[in-house]
């Protein structure tokens, strides 16, 4: 059995404008034309599109707290380490408190 131990995710987010957010983080969460996904590490591997709305990253790193996004529609590819997501636009939303949603 293949066991994964992976803590993070690679996290890229890419706009027309180019590579707007590259670092670890230990969650996403977006919404695709099926409805809402969360993405942890060590998720299946996927391929979807994204609809437009509110983009969320936990970073590992507690001290960078959490980030939204308000992002365009777009496409975006999983594997178990890494996430890449493209939008057709991206702007971060700053949340001042990481337990508040």
């Amino acid at each position: 059995m293949l066991k994964l131990d992976n803590k993070f995710l690679n996290l890229e987010l890419i706009t027309p404008e180019g590579i707007l957010l590259a670092d670890q983080v230990k969650k996403v969460k977006l919404f695709t034309s099926l409805g809402g996904l969360t993405i942890l590490p060590n998720h299946a591997e996927l391929k979807s599109d994204i609809v437009s709305g509110t983009l969320k990253i936990s970073f590992y790193e507690e001290v960078k707290g959490d980030i939204k996004y308000d992002v365009g529609d777009g496409v975006i590819e999983v594997s178990p380490s890494k996430v890449t997501i493209i939008a057709s636009s991206a702007k971060a939303r700053i949340i001042e408190d990481p337990y508040k949603l």
